[in-house]
């Protein structure tokens, strides 16, 4: 490498990129440059230390991510294709189980469940074992077996730990969850990892290959691996232990799906010797904003520590508005983007929330106000029905012993093929202890009506003839013969406004094989085309889609990590949303909703607005809401405060209607009948901790002790007198 690219760098990013050998964790403070110190490591290490570009290996995140570290060194480098692996956990451990999995049994058709196929295939496990789904939410149940294999606990291990009424249900679950999987030849996200793991660990030859051919590991947002992916990283770096790590534990925003803090925290306890340094020279924010946010994630206690500075100015003070109720709150935000735009661009500004739910009334306004937003984390564009028939078809195609998506198109479009011929071939399938294919392309079909028998083996044929033009034709061309075969695309009425919208998201398929096809070409690979491409649309997210081009930006916190804004609103600033309701009483849980609202704030470069509601309308009713307690935290210095003009109105106005016996008082649940009082299992609703089941109960009347597990709070115990409860 050039002298000139390391003058690039400040004195911190450079002795990060020329690390010699051994681990080293880099704690990189937003906004300071944390991919510029990856992207140059890598090619200071080709460039001055003659490293192989293909013995290193660069994992992340997201694939939006991955790309631009792609990007980057390609054009550092001036290679293209680059022969290192920059890519997500998942693409990595999928790159080794398509080349190792047989050892550990996997068919070399296997397919990835997506979440829709998860849902249905521990939907099917729930009735197999008896488990109502009345009892024990499905999502929840997903949850547990999730954080189980994070934690490489299997169902065996989980079964044997396992006491108590949920746990010993969920084990149940998992057991058949596990067995249906392999019957449908599928993994899941959770069980790439775990089985990357297996692969190393269990079979110690081809983890010796593997770490001879990783000169380097390099690993972006450790803060959020978890347990599986710590060993995942642990076995590729040693035993040479050239890895470097980066990230920012103030940014550990993910321990509710399976992030472990302490991965970050404990870094030299894992990787002896590591050096530690720390980026904190933020290119950014204003230094109102980084003041403001060093100020609040300051009172966490579960950090190593850091203070971001910059030398771009002080900038406008911190708006907060105080708002009268959320529709005050939505005009006021409307209002600002208004007088933003003589600014920015719409696409520089970004309404971040706390929960999905708050989006509403942003939507509502921003439509009366014809400001145009797009809203992040809807329906993923591969998960919308028509896409998901497709992907369906083209799943068979790799491997027509994937029950699932089999009986997916079975009957689409509508050949004739009704519920009581389909569960009549599923009965004749387990019965011979095999797949729905093989019932259809082994047995007689002789036993089924005549219209029926004559549909099955028309669709027996087609799957015949497009697997034949499966190995035969390119990856578009099969796409075309496909719909041709099929008239799926027939399906869809181009005078309906909904028709076309699905028309369109088919042809934006079609091109995605397309660009697919051509990106493969020129990147030379040789694995098969198709499986290859489903794997693509199996870890692609919808933040990878965004393009941040189409008006204002609305997603929630979580999904903003990673990204910035010239402008950036942060409302519903309240007790129970922010932070929110299920971190009440748990330190390690509050001090995740503060790095959370730290997120938020390092996302604006240049203007950053704050609001908080006095009321809020949940469920349908007004609630008095009270301000956040993280706002006290920022310094009052730093904000210029406004107020609704019609907030102590409002205020007055509820006084005299609860004098009077009125407003929310009038609004209490009655107490259920004593029929009716909750049973063990029942589900019931809390007017803040939302819906759950009943686990245990002790004592009697209105000191009982109920023990819930609730489906977004998990496990509590509440006293019945207090509780409000109501049976669903």
């Amino acid at each position: 490498m050039s002298p000139d690219l390391l003058a690039d760098l400040n004195d911190e990013q450079r002795a990060a990129v020329t690390h010699g050998d051994g681990p080293q964790l880099v704690l990189a403070g937003a906004g300071s440059g944390k991919t510029r110190v990856i992207t140059y490591r890598v090619a200071w290490l080709v460039r001055a230390r003659g490293v192989d570009p293909g013995a290193i290996v660069a994992v992340t995140f997201t694939n939006k991510a991955a790309g631009e570290m792609r990007d980057r060194v390609e054009r550092l480098l001036a290679t293209w294709p680059l022969p290192t692996f920059v890519g997500t956990f998942h693409r990595y451990a999928l790159k080794l189980l398509r080349r190792y999995g047989d050892r550990l049994e996997l068919p070399r058709d296997f397919a990835i469940l997506d979440g829709e196929d998860q849902r249905s295939i521990l939907t099917r496990a729930m009735a197999d074992e008896g488990v109502p789904e009345a009892s024990f939410p499905p999502r929840s149940l997903a949850a547990a077996i999730s954080t189980a294999k994070n934690q490489l606990i299997g169902p065996e291990r989980y079964a044997a730990e396992a006491h108590g009424y949920y746990p010993e249900r969920v084990a149940r679950v998992f057991r058949r969850y596990q067995a249906l999987c392999r019957q449908a030849a599928g993994i899941d996200f959770d069980d790439m990892l775990v089985l990357a793991v297996r692969l190393l660990v269990e079979h110690p030859e081809i983890g010796d290959r593997l770490r001879r051919g990783v000169e380097h590991l390099l690993v972006d947002e450790f803060q959020d691996t978890n347990h599986a992916q710590l060993r995942l990283v642990a076995e590729l770096a040693a035993p040479s232990g050239n890895l470097t790590a980066v990230g920012d534990e103030d940014q550990g925003i993910y321990r509710w799906r399976g992030a472990d803090l302490a991965n970050i925290l404990d870094f030299e306890g894992h990787f002896p010797g590591a050096t530690v340094r720390k980026l904190e020279r933020n290119y950014r924010s204003t230094s109102t904003i980084l003041d403001a946010a060093n100020a609040v994630v300051a009172h966490n206690r579960l950090r190593r520590g850091k203070r971001l500075w910059t030398d771009a100015g002080r900038g406008e003070r911190i708006a907060l508005y105080r708002a009268a109720d959320d529709q005050d709150e939505a005009r006021w935000v409307a209002e600002s983007v208004g007088r933003l735009r003589a600014r920015f661009a719409l696409a520089d500004l970004a309404v971040l929330v706390r929960t999905n739910a708050q989006t509403r009334a942003f939507e509502d306004e921003f439509f009366r106000a014809g400001i145009p937003y797009s809203l992040v984390g809807g329906v993923r564009f591969y998960e919308r029905a028509e896409i998901k028939d497709l992907i369906a078809y083209l799943r068979v195609l790799r491997n027509p012993r994937d029950d699932f998506s089999l009986l997916r198109i079975l009957n689409q479009p509508p050949r004739g093929i009704g519920k009581t011929t389909v569960a009549q071939l599923v009965e004749r399938a387990a019965a011979a202890g095999g797949v729905v294919w093989d019932a259809l392309e082994l047995g007689p079909l002789d036993s089924f009506p005549p219209r029926a028998r004559t549909a099955l083996t028309a669709f027996r044929d087609l799957v015949r003839d497009l697997r034949r033009a499966a190995s035969e034709l390119p990856l578009p061309a099969l796409l075309d013969e496909l719909l041709a075969r099929t008239g799926y695309a027939g399906l869809f009425r181009r005078e309906d406004d909904e028709d076309l919208g699905r028309l369109e998201n088919i042809q934006e398929f079609l091109s995605a094989a397309q660009e697919f096809t051509e990106a493969r070409a020129f990147g030379g690979d040789d694995e098969d085309l198709l499986t290859a491409f489903l794997d693509h649309v199996a870890l692609v997210t919808d933040l990878d889609r965004w393009d941040g081009e189409r008006g204002l930006s609305l997603m929630t916190l979580h999904s903003a990590k990673g990204l910035e804004f010239s402008g950036v609103f942060l409302p519903g600033l309240e007790e129970g949303l922010l932070p929110h309701f299920n971190a009440h009483g748990r330190p390690e849980d509050v001090e995740e909703e503060r790095r959370l609202f730290y997120v938020g704030m390092t996302r604006a470069r240049e203007r950053l607005h704050l609001s908080t509601a006095r009321r809020r309308r949940i469920a349908g009713r007004y609630q008095d809401q009270l301000a956040s307690p993280l706002l006290a935290e920022v310094p009052e210095e730093l904000l210029e405060i406004t107020e609704s003009p019609t907030l102590y109105r409002d205020e007055r106005a509820r006084a005299i209607d609860q004098y009077f016996g009125r407003g929310r008082a009038a609004e209490a649940p009655e107490p259920e009948p004593a029929g009716r009082r909750p049973k063990r299992g029942a589900r019931v609703r809390h007017p803040t901790l939302g819906p759950g089941v009943i686990l245990e109960l002790e004592g009697e009347g209105d000191d009982t002790k109920i023990t819930i597990f609730f489906d977004r709070a998990g496990k509590k115990k509440l006293i019945a007198r207090y509780a409000a409860l109501e049976l669903v």
